[in-house]
């Protein structure tokens, strides 16, 4: 299963059932588990672990030094999960400082040209399309979705079922649940929400509790509160006041409500 083109470094392990095609490169301290598929030209590196299953395409480079200038050289990791899809020449930096990993989840896509930088955390189920680009840091919650050419600040936070439409700037954090498109959120990620089997009724309270948070003029803590009052039981709440009840790089604005010809919203 190994061809012989590859080279495979005294030191790397490989589950049962891995194949490894022509010219791929296996650095010494990676771990490959079974079943997983590494495709030409991809190159392997440092303290790097790969889940069950995972198939990794041409090109790609998984676990390379940081683009910190404040790495040097220490021990650092990256992570990533089981039925992962890593689809042409993505990129996947380790962590920068000593012990720090970046970490993606299990059934996670990342598609072609991707950059996952340092430190970068990436839950269960995201995909994130064509030449997006993860700065240091970045959080992704589960299930989220990032569309083409997406650029997020390091640091920035993208919330549990989000989805962040195409060239999409990310500065600040994008709460759970919520669609952000033009660089700004627009209400509730609907029919994500739908394809995710969530309840009619959690919908409702997470429509309503963006409402309550983005459009009704009120300040954050006067938001998280009256949200936490109306509607704090609902578990898929529970986590969005959860999320924007701390923050570092604030959050990304609400697109304005239109307005009547009298100024009326």
């Amino acid at each position: 299963m190994i061809d012989a083109k590859a080279i495979v470094a005294p030191g790397a392990q490989l589950g049962s059932g891995v194949s490894v095609a022509p010219f791929a490169l296996i650095d010494q301290h990676v771990v490959v588990g079974d079943g997983c598929r590494i495709g030409p030209h991809v190159h392997l590196t440092g303290h790097t672990r790969i889940g069950a299953n995972t198939n990794i395409h041409t090109g790609a480079v998984i676990g390379d030094e940081p683009q910190d200038y404040h790495y040097r050289g220490e021990t650092s990791f990256v992570e990533i999960g089981e039925n992962c899809v890593i689809r042409e020449y993505v990129t996947v930096h380790r962590g920068y400082r000593e012990g720090t990993r970046t970490v993606i989840g299990n059934h996670v896509m990342l598609m072609a040209l991707c950059h996952v930088a340092h430190d970068c955390q990436i839950g269960d189920h995201v995909i994130v399309a064509n030449s997006a680009l993860l700065a240091g840091h970045v959080r992704i919650g589960p299930r989220a979705v990032l569309s083409g050419g997406v650029a997020v600040h390091q640091f920035a936070r993208i919330g549990t079922l989000a989805m962040v439409s195409g060239l999409a700037r990310v500065t600040q954090d994008v709460p759970p649940y919520c669609l952000l498109s033009e660089d700004m959120v627009h209400g509730p990620n609907a029919v994500g929400l739908k394809r995710a089997g969530l309840s009619m009724e959690a919908r409702t309270a997470i429509r309503e509790a963006v409402k309550i948070f983005y459009f009704q003029g009120l300040n954050r803590p006067n938001a998280i509160e009256k949200i936490r009052a109306n509607l704090g039981q609902v578990p898929e709440v529970a986590h969005f006041l959860e999320f924007v009840s701390d923050t570092r790089r604030g959050y990304m604005p609400g697109r304005p409500l239109r307005q009547t010809a009298a100024g009326a919203p």
